[in-house]
């Protein structure tokens, strides 16, 4: 009797903690799933308030998060090139993507909206800017993109054209070369510096002007830029670890709610 005893003991002991392994090894599975759904996107500067709201909406409709680094285009393919971990690539400019494309480092990309240079002015400036020429006024205190920063080479372009054509003379050319008091790493930092009065003007986006900062600045659109083709293209890198789910951030952006958002945001959507 004491045999049988211990030994319907020791069964229900194991049946116990059989069942409790059992019980337990769903909820880790399904934690674990969960985590897996997140991407990472690395974006041009100018993307940051039209991507972000696009990361709440995708997030929300495809359970999927999305975390944003936001920079230079120049600084994100360094940072790529270098290996740092990323699922999608967004550039203000198509020479970075092609650049990417040569080091075999991205699938084909996807122009998916186009924006527009303008000049912006602190409203505190005493010097009025209503053409291109006017950037070589005397004291002017002009803030540009560096030439490495899609913004600043579409400046720069746009400034040795008007030279070459002769739109401008030499005087102009130089005087706005020594207006130009400091080049920025990323267009935020451009306007960053005309909002707090440290400039009297700087080249930006048009979609750069929004809600938080219209109030500090004007915006002034010239013929100069008109010609200028501002594209966006974004593609998934090949060393992305979550495919799938990058792919449907790119289907979101290309073809989904994303591009109303980004209309919403003052671009101009291809279709």
């Amino acid at each position: 009797m004491i045999k049988k005893s211990k030994l319907v003991a020791a069964l229900a002991a194991l049946v116990v903690v059989t069942s409790g392994m059992f019980g337990c090894s769903k909820e880790p599975k399904d934690i674990s799933r969960n985590n897996d759904k997140k991407i990472m996107v690395f974006a041009a500067a100018s993307l940051t308030e039209s991507f972000n709201d696009i990361g709440k909406e995708f997030k929300e409709d495809k359970k999927i998060d999305v975390v944003f680094n936001f920079a230079g285009s120049q600084a994100l393919v360094q940072s790529i090139n270098q290996g740092s971990p990323a699922d999608i690539f967004a550039s203000a400019n198509t020479s970075y993507m092609d650049e990417l494309k040569k080091a075999d480092k991205v699938e084909e990309s996807k122009i998916f909206s186009e924006n527009k240079l303008v000049i912006c002015r602190s409203k505190t400036s005493k010097i009025s800017v209503g053409n291109f020429k006017d950037l070589s006024k005397d004291d002017l205190k002009l803030v540009i993109g560096d030439k490495t920063v899609p913004v600043g080479s579409y400046f720069y372009k746009v400034l040795e054209e008007q030279k070459q054509k002769k739109f401008i003379d030499d005087n102009t050319y130089y005087a706005i070369k020594a207006n130009i008091k400091s080049n920025e790493l990323n267009v935020k930092d451009v306007l960053a510096k005309v909002v707090l009065g440290e400039a009297d003007a700087g080249v930006v986006y048009k979609t750069d002007i929004n809600e938080a900062n219209k109030d500090k600045v004007d915006i002034v659109e010239i013929s100069e830029f008109n010609n200028l083709k501002v594209q966006y293209p974004i593609m998934r890198l090949k060393a992305s670890k979550n495919k799938l789910e990058a792919e449907e951030f790119i289907t979101y952006i290309t073809e989904g709610k994303g591009k109303d958002i980004l209309k919403k945001h003052g671009f101009d959507i291809r279709k």
